[in-house]
Formats: C-alpha cells, structure tokens, sequence
C-alpha cells in the first residue's frame, strides 16, 4: 500500500505497540492521526527507548496521498468524537479497523460510513507500561481481524498482510464474530471484577470465589449473546478460564489500570452493553447487573461525579 497512507489514531497501550511496529516497516508510510488538541502529547516520544518521530497529520490539506487503512485504538468513550475529526482524512476507499473492546466501535463507524469497508477485530494481552512521554513493552499484543461479510474477505486480509509484514502477531479469523463476541465475554466477567476487587490476574489460580463469579458471569452473557445469534459453549467459557490462569506473572486488565489512574474506564460499553441488551429482551443476568452497577459506582466516586 505504498500509494497510499497506512496510519493509526489512538497512542494507548494498544495503539502504541502497533504504531512502533508499523513505523518500523512503513517509515514515511505510516502516520498518526490527531486532532491539534492532542499535538502536543506526541511530541518527543520514546517507544522502547527508541525516539518515535512518524508524520503526524491533524488536517486533511497535510495529507500528500490517500489514506488507505486506519487503524482506530482510542477508547468506546472517544469513538464518536473521533468519526467526525476522520470525516475529512478519509475518502469511500479507506480501510477502517477498530481494535476497540466489545462491538459499539465496529456498530458505530459501520452505520457513520456506510461506504467504507470496516474490519472487525480486537487486541489481546499488550503489556504496555506507559511514563509520560516514555512507551515501554515486551509483548504488542495478539490482534484478531475479520469480516462477517466473506464477499469482501479480500479486504481483511489486507489489512492482515500489512499488520503481518511489520510483525504484528496477527490472525485472521473467518469467524470474527464470534471471537469478538468471546472476548467481550473475557472481558465483561474480567475486568469489572479486576477493577472493583485489585485482583491481578496472576491472583486467579489462588482465589476459587473469582473463579466461581467468572464462571457465573460467563454463563448469564451467554445467554444475551443468544439474542444476537452467537453461541457461546462452556467450552468458551473453560477456553477463557485458562487463559485467566495462565500467567504467572503480572498482568492488569485495563480497567484496573483505568481505577488506578483514576481515570474513565468503558464500563458502559462492556457490562454496560451487556446488561442493557439482557434488559431489552428480558433476560435475568444478576451478576452483571451487579457488576456493571458496582463498577459505576466506583467510577463515579473517584472521579467525584457523586
């Protein structure tokens, strides 16, 4: 895609790692995306001490070739925001993949640009440790993308040969959906009960009482899934309870990271999501419900919203 622009928007703990690799393939490639509001944070950044200096656009005019493929890692809550600023920089040809958690993101930019092509897709198990303007990490992630729509197949595994060629650890999955729909099981069962108890996920194999609530969570978004058309089996379930059990080491989900910062976490679009959709077709899920309103609660306190 050397025609045209391969460029990110979103510098966290997903968006960095990705970046630094792409930059290291692409060179003048590959650019950021930013609004001038957020200029100034990605001035003098170091990515693994090494100094990440790529283009960085802010108006459309600074473009001098298309914009091929955009890779959206900013939060659910920044989505929107983010629609309006890439209306501009993108023309009906451009590649839209969001690596956000849950299915909101890929809802929002498929019904906000009905013309493009949008992945869907998400990121795993970054360990992104972030210091002002200091990006360190060992592992970038594994990224998972796809399309329901196989007709347009040919486009996903663009976007997957480009992530690949710069050494991204990559699947294509022709069943994205339901990988999309497991994660976000992993992630509505994981990161509340993270972020509400402290609980680092190399805790989980010494605490049966998580165990258990993960289980119980898992089984009520299944359920809900159902209304979607997904089916998610207890063999999901068990596939997600080793992968909780599976480190032995440090490993904070990114709510966690979001209370211990005191920052806004994507509570809504996680648990939120979940229970709102159980509620309209009248499905019982006591623990998310629990979950999502102790999560809120949470939230609220620290970030002095009660």
């Amino acid at each position: 895609m050397q025609d045209k622009y391969i460029t990110l928007i979103g510098l966290g703990a997903v968006g960095g790692p990705l970046a630094h690799k792409l930059w290291n393939q692409y060179g003048e490639d590959f650019a950021l995306l930013s609004s001038e509001d957020f200029l100034w944070t990605l001035e003098n950044l170091y990515i693994n001490e090494e100094k990440f200096h790529p283009n960085i656009f802010s108006k459309p005019e600074q473009l001098k070739k298309k914009n091929g493929i955009v890779f959206i890692c900013v939060k659910n809550y920044h989505v929107s925001r983010i629609a309006e600023f890439l209306r501009p920089m993108i023309d009906d040809d451009t590649i839209i993949v969001p690596l956000q958690n849950g299915v909101y993101s890929y809802d929002y930019f498929t019904e906000t640009f009905p013309n493009n092509f949008v992945l869907e897709g998400f990121a795993q198990g970054p360990n992104t440790q972030i210091m002002k303007n200091c990006y360190v990490y060992q592992k970038p992630g594994v990224f998972h993308i796809g399309t329901s729509d196989l007709s347009k197949k040919e486009f996903g595994l663009k976007a997957y040969e480009i992530m690949k060629n710069a050494g991204v650890d990559c699947y294509y999955d022709d069943n994205i959906k339901h990988e999309v729909w497991k994660k976000l099981m992993l992630n509505t069962a994981g990161n509340a009960i993270t972020a509400l108890t402290g609980i680092d996920y190399c805790m989980f194999d010494k605490s049966p009482e998580v165990q258990d609530l993960c289980r119980r969570t898992m089984k009520e978004y299944a359920t809900v899934a159902v209304c979607k058309g997904l089916e998610l089996t207890d063999k999901d379930i068990e596939d997600i309870m080793r992968y909780y059990l599976s480190f032995t080491v440090s490993k904070h989900t990114s709510m966690l990271e979001d209370v211990i910062n005191k920052r806004r976490t994507e509570n809504e679009y996680i648990a939120g999501y979940i229970y709102k959709l159980a509620e309209e077709n009248g499905i019982e899920v006591p623990n998310i419900k629990m979950l999502y309103e102790l999560m809120k609660v949470k939230e609220q306190v620290y970030l002095e919203k009660i």
